[in-house]
């Protein structure tokens, strides 16, 4: 099956995530519903010397978002009905396998 892919979310605020770099793709139908998503897995943050698996997500560090360590040969997840169905290296990959789990390619 092939679907439409538009972007979804991005890589929002400063740090060592490029703020323009799409964090998820959304597959769509002809009838344009999501079938299928592609999604980043944001791993630690190196800064420097040190690898920090949880980042502060406004000032006063109130809110915590948490970072697994991530094997970068595996660090798309492809999502068909809110399950994990195969991971990635490259969103391409991801989307391709997106749509082989659909029957078609």
């Amino acid at each position: 099956m092939r679907l439409r892919w538009v972007r979804g979310r991005a890589a929002e605020g400063d740090g060592p995530d490029d703020p323009d770099r799409t964090r998820e793709w959304v597959g769509c139908d002809d009838a344009g519903e999501a079938i299928a998503r592609v999604v980043r897995v944001s791993g630690p943050v190196r800064a420097g010397w040190r690898l920090r698996y949880a980042v502060a997500r406004d000032a006063e560090a109130r809110v915590v978002e948490l970072r697994p360590p991530v094997d970068r040969n595996r660090r798309w997840l492809i999502v068909i009905g809110g399950r994990v169905v195969g991971r990635a290296a490259l969103p391409l990959q991801a989307v391709r396998g997106a749509e082989a789990a659909l029957g078609g390619g």
